[in-house]
């Protein structure tokens, strides 16, 4: 039934949001985010977000946090919730996109943890390889890095490629090609 399947994507959707974050909670989110149902929900923002990389407010993790089970809320050895250990981690995804470099006190105030903690995480983050980056402890200071993906690339190159085409239509016909490009508003 239409209910049944709304629930089962509520509980998919709530189960991606507190997953690690990483490239397979991405697609999990992404191929969510596309079912048009799941932009009823009352988290929707934070799904929004968390899809998109964007930061995780506190206000959202509140609103989100009263549709878990309480399973869902246990806490973990480093006495941080399931949601907040989420949250933080794809934080840290989030400000890796943002900035090439952090200090660690800044990381923490963002994150809304102590400098040790949000150390801790980066560098388990880096070692599991979900973000590229590294720790200057000498100057307390993270160096995220930029890692391209395949799919880039071939984008990057299909861009070069098209526009070398409009280029040599520019070239042997101006009119057609000028009049193709402001139909296509381009």
């Amino acid at each position: 039934s239409s209910t049944k399947q709304t629930e089962l994507l509520r509980n998919a959707v709530l189960c991606a949001i507190i997953a690690p974050a990483g490239l397979q909670r991405s697609r999990i989110l992404a191929s969510l985010c596309k079912d048009e149902r799941s932009q009823n929900f009352l988290f929707s923002a934070m799904l929004n977000n968390t899809q998109l990389g964007h930061l995780i407010t506190h206000d959202q993790v509140s609103l989100f946090e009263k549709e878990l089970e309480e399973h869902q809320l246990e806490k973990l050895p480093n006495e941080m919730s399931i949601l907040e250990a989420a949250v933080m981690e794809h934080n840290v995804l989030a400000i890796s996109h943002i900035y090439m470099s952090i200090r660690l006190e800044n990381l923490a105030y963002l994150l809304r943890v102590s400098r040790p903690q949000a150390e801790k995480v980066v560098g388990k983050m880096i070692a599991e390889q979900r973000i590229s980056g590294y720790i200057d402890q000498i100057d307390g200071v993270v160096f995220f890095e930029s890692v391209s993906q395949p799919w880039d690339e071939h984008i990057d190159v299909v861009c070069n490629k098209v526009n070398n085409v409009i280029d040599v239509l520019l070239h042997h016909e101006p009119a057609f090609t000028k009049e193709r490009l402001e139909a296509y508003k381009c």
